[in-house]
C-alpha cells in the first residue's frame, strides 16, 4: 500500500514538473499561452468570443485583445436594433487593443448614418486591413472607407455605390482584393471605373451578380488586375437591349472566371497575358440554336486565344452555321495545352483545329452535347504531334460517342493514355464490358497508347 502511494506521488510530481503528459481530464486549453488563445478566438464571431469571458477569471478579458471584429445582426435577432447598436458600441469601447485586422459587419436592419460612420471610422483608425460589409442596397457608404490607406481586402455586399464618380474621392493605395456582391452602381458606368482607378495595386476583382445591369454599362479597366471573376447571373429578366454592355481591359490578367447569361458584351482588348480561364455560358432567354448568341459567345471565347488552360462549359446547343461563318476570322489558340470541355461538340472541333499544341483533353458529360459531333475536314496538327492524354467522363456508350472515340484513337499519333469513365447510373456491368471490348478493337494511331475504362 505504501509503495502504491509513493508511486502515485512520483507520477504527480512528474506531471507538475512537466515531464509527463497530463491526464485527459485536465483542461489543456487553459494551459495554452494567452497569445495562442487570442489567436483561436480571432476565428470566432465577436458574440461567441465575448461569451468566453464567463469561463474563468483568466478568460474574462481575453476577447478584448482579439484583433478581429465580426458583428451579425441575424445572430442577435432577439435584440432590437437599438440593442444591437449598443452591443457594437460597448465592444468597441471595452477593447484593449487599438489595431483591427478584420472588421466584418452584417447589418440588415435600418442603420443610422452617424452610427455607421462612427464604427467604420474606428476601424480605419485601427489600421484595418480587411473590411467585409453587408447592408441593404439603399445604404450609402461613408467617404472614409474609400480613402483608407491600410485596407488590403474589401468585400461589399448589397451596398449602394451609385454616386462614387460625382461625390466620392477614391484612394485605396494598398487594396489588393475587391469583392463586390449584388452591389448597385446606379446608371453611370463611370462609378465602377472610378472605383478601379483609385485602386492602383488591385490584383483580384470579384463581381458576383449585378443588380442594375439594365440601366448601366460596365467597363472593367485596370492595369494591375491579375485575377478576375465575374458572375453575371440575374434574378430578374435581362432584355436583349443589354447586350454589349460589359467590357474588359486588363493587360496583366492571369486568371479569368466567367459565369455568363448575357446576350453579349463589348469585346474590349484581347487578354494577351491570360494563363487560365474558366468560362460558363447559359442564357435562359435564348431559345433554340440562336445564330447571334452563338456568334457573341465565339467572340468572347476568341478574346481568350492566348490562354494555356481553358475550362469551358455550357448547357446549351449552339448554332451550327455560326461556327462555319466565313466572315468571322479564325483565332489560333497556339498556347493552349489543356482543354476541359463540357459543351456542344462544335467546340471540340473548333479547338482541335485551332489549338496546335494541345496536350491534355478532358471531355465531361459529352453524351448530352453530341448532336453536332463531326470529324474535322483534315486531321488536326495537335493530334499528329502533341495530344498525349484524353479523359472522357460520363459516357453512355451511344453510337455517336463510339464514333468520336474511334476518331480520336485513330488519329492521335502520340497519345499515351485514354481514360473513359461511364456514368455510375448510365450502363450496367455487362454493357460496360461490351463497350470496353468494342473500343479495344478500334485502331490506334499510337502504339504506346494505354486504354482504361472505368
Amino acid at each position: 500500500m505504501e509503495e502504491t502511494e509513493q508511486s502515485s506521488r512520483k507520477r504527480l510530481k512528474k506531471v507538475l514538473d512537466g515531464n509527463q503528459i497530463m491526464p485527459s481530464s485536465i483542461d489543456r486549453l487553459s494551459g495554452l499561452p494567452d497569445a495562442i488563445l487570442i489567436h483561436i478566438l480571432s476565428f470566432l464571431p465577436t458574440k461567441l468570443s465575448v461569451a468566453t469571458s464567463i469561463l474563468a477569471r483568466r478568460w474574462r478579458f481575453l476577447w478584448a485583445h482579439v484583433p478581429n471584429l465580426d458583428f451579425d445582426s441575424e445572430t442577435h435577432s432577439s435584440e432590437s436594433t437599438t440593442s444591437f447598436s449598443g452591443i457594437i458600441y460597448r465592444v468597441m469601447l471595452l477593447r484593449k487593443v487599438q489595431s483591427i485586422n478584420t472588421f466584418r459587419l452584417t447589418y440588415l436592419c435600418n442603420c443610422g448614418k452617424y452610427e455607421l460612420e462612427t464604427w467604420l471610422a474606428t476601424a480605419i483608425a485601427g489600421d484595418v486591413q480587411k473590411l467585409d460589409l453587408y447592408f441593404p442596397c439603399n445604404v450609402v457608404l461613408p467617404q472614409c472607407i474609400f480613402t483608407c490607406k491600410t485596407l488590403v481586402d474589401m468585400r461589399l455586399r448589397g451596398c449602394y455605390l451609385g454616386s462614387l464618380y460625382f461625390h466620392v474621392i477614391i484612394s485605396l493605395p494598398s487594396l489588393k482584393k475587391l469583392h463586390l456582391s449584388s452591389v448597385k452602381f446606379g446608371n453611370s458606368y463611370r462609378n465602377l471605373m472610378h472605383f478601379l482607378s483609385g485602386s492602383p495595386v488591385l490584383e483580384e476583382l470579384i463581381i458576383d451578380g449585378i443588380v442594375d445591369y439594365d440601366t448601366c454599362s460596365y467597363i472593367i479597366c485596370s492595369p494591375s488586375i491579375k485575377r478576375l471573376m465575374l458572375n453575371l447571373q440575374f434574378d430578374t429578366y435581362v432584355s436583349q437591349s443589354t447586350a454589349d454592355k460589359v467590357a474588359i481591359i486588363a493587360p496583366s490578367l492571369r486568371y479569368f472566371r466567367l459565369i455568363d447569361c448575357l446576350a453579349g458584351y463589348i469585346p474590349g482588348q484581347r487578354l494577351s497575358s491570360l494563363i487560365e480561364a474558366d468560362v460558363s455560358f447559359n442564357n435562359p432567354k435564348v431559345v433554340g440554336e440562336d445564330y447571334s448568341y452563338t456568334l457573341s459567345v465565339l467572340r468572347r471565347i476568341d478574346l481568350l486565344c492566348n490562354v494555356k488552360y481553358l475550362k469551358l462549359s455550357s448547357g446549351m446547343v449552339f448554332n451550327f452555321i455560326a461556327f462555319g461563318d466565313q466572315s468571322k476570322p479564325i483565332r489560333s489558340f497556339d498556347n493552349l495545352t489543356k482543354l476541359e470541355l463540357d459543351a456542344d461538340c462544335l467546340f471540340l472541333k473548333k479547338f482541335l483545329e485551332s489549338a496546335e499544341n494541345l496536350q491534355v483533353l478532358i471531355l465531361r458529360e459529352v453524351h448530352v452535347h453530341l448532336k453536332h459531333w463531326m470529324e474535322p475536314n483534315q486531321v488536326p496538327k495537335c493530334l499528329l504531334s502533341h495530344l498525349t492524354t484524353i479523359r472522357i467522363d460520363g459516357m453512355r456508350c451511344t453510337q455517336q460517342e463510339f464514333d468520336m472515340v474511334r476518331y480520336l484513337l485513330k488519329n492521335a499519333q502520340v497519345l499515351k493514355r485514354m481514360e473513359i469513365y461511364s456514368r455510375p447510373d448510365g450502363i450496367g456491368f455487362e454493357a460496360k464490358f461490351n463497350a470496353l471490348q468494342r473500343i479495344s478493337l478500334f485502331h490506334r494511331g499510337s502504339v504506346a497508347c494505354e486504354l482504361a475504362f472505368f
